[in-house]
């Protein structure tokens, strides 16, 4: 009998832990997602299958990589431009870092300083020869169509660089355009139902009691202490029997 008595002495009185089990948020709030949500694919698999972006920023850490967009880029390796255009987020906020950096020649210049303060006045660049490794004798007479492309292009470079977000959005809307996005776009053009408050039973009542009495009298009914035991002014009742005409009220 003492060796039980014993064994429940030497038991702690600590409650054991256990480990609660992980919620999971709830993604399904909206009908349409949730009549196409397969839930034996991650939250990234089914927003890319229905169309959509987990989240607007860059994607930082590991991405999910397919074997054919390996095979696929294998077989690309050649061409610089490369980036995968099937798997671009067309909602991804992308930095200027990712750009790919230009080639900057390498050139002497004279730069001439203000004797006293040391300011640069002006750079004097050099003109150096035009490189002609074929030893054409007509290079010469070509330099002047080649400045102008070099100025078409650097224009072109610059107006790609600022509609690059622009081109991309572009092609991802006409790709991405899923019947879930669809219905998602038409749910979100419907105009919302606007919210109109309904007077309770209780205020109804108190409102018809004091038009059967006083009628349209509101300086009456403010000063009635018993009906009007909550004091309220003669413009709140006002309004309230405003409303209460406007959903059907009849004196």
């Amino acid at each position: 009998m003492g060796r039980e008595l014993q064994k429940r002495k030497n038991r702690s009185g600590v409650s054991k832990v256990r480990q609660k089990p992980k919620s999971k948020k709830r993604v399904l709030n909206n009908p349409i997602i949730a009549a196409n949500w397969d839930k034996s694919l991650t939250l990234a698999q089914n927003y890319k299958k229905l169309g959509l972006t987990v989240k607007l920023n860059k994607s930082t850490g590991g991405t999910e990589k397919k074997l054919s967009d390996l095979k696929q880029r294998q077989s690309d390796d050649n061409e610089e431009e490369w980036q995968g255009i099937d798997d671009i987020d067309p909602l991804n906020i992308t930095s200027t870092s990712s750009r790919k950096k230009q080639q900057i020649d390498l050139a002497e210049a004279k730069i001439e300083r203000d004797p006293e303060t040391g300011a640069i006045l002006r750079i004097i660049e050099q003109d150096l020869p035009k490189q002609n490794p074929l030893n054409d004798p007509l290079a010469e007479f070509d330099s002047d169509s080649e400045d102008e492309g070099a100025a078409v292009a650097e224009e072109d470079l610059v107006f790609n660089l600022r509609n690059q977000h622009a081109n991309t959005g572009a092609k991802g809307s006409a790709a991405a355009k899923t019947d879930t996005v669809r219905a998602l776009e038409e749910q979100a053009s419907r105009p919302a139902a606007k919210y109109k408050r309904r007077q309770p039973e209780g205020e109804v009542q108190f409102i018809e009691e004091l038009v059967r009495k006083y009628g349209e009298d509101y300086g009456k009914m403010a000063r009635d202490m018993k009906i009007n035991y909550m004091q309220r002014s003669e413009g709140d009742l006002r309004k309230r029997i405003k409303k209460w005409k406007e959903a059907g009220g009849k004196i």
